[in-house]
């Protein structure tokens, strides 16, 4: 989860915590909280929900604080609590990118370079298929 700290970090759906890292222009590090993860949900009332729910929205103050704070720093650094892992596009067909676009309303003519419409391709992905990144499985 050292990724979280990386200064090209950006975050793309701060209500969520959902966090993106480029690696190439065609690759792409995704993370945002594990919501099934027991620890969590809105009712467990643990620690960790806490900050979860004291920070969304607001993901700068998230990483700010965690560079201070030990149990802010330890909930970036707990695995378990996130869904992480690397997209590549390359992996797709023309049709699953044409196909992943279109699910967000684009089409492939909409960007004017390839690496905003491959990052937009993975973050897709890494939004539709949550199983596949959970660490705590």
């Amino acid at each position: 989860m050292e990724n979280l700290l990386n200064p090209n970090i950006t975050c793309t759906d701060p209500d969520n915590l959902q966090f993106c890292l480029p690696i190439s222009e065609y690759e792409f590090w995704y993370c945002e909280p594990n919501g099934y993860n027991d620890l969590l949900l809105s009712d467990s009332n643990s620690n960790e929900s806490q900050i979860l729910e004291k920070y969304l929205g607001n993901p700068k103050q998230l990483l700010e604080d965690a560079k201070i704070d030990e149990a802010v720093k330890s909930f970036i650094a707990n695995r378990l609590l996130w869904m992480s892992g690397e997209v590549d596009v390359r992996y797709f067909t023309q049709k699953e990118k044409e196909e992943l676009l279109s699910d967000y309303g684009y089409s492939w003519e909409d960007f004017d370079n390839d690496i905003e419409r491959n990052q937009i391709i993975c973050e897709n992905y890494f939004e539709s298929n949550p199983m596949d990144f959970r660490n705590d499985i």
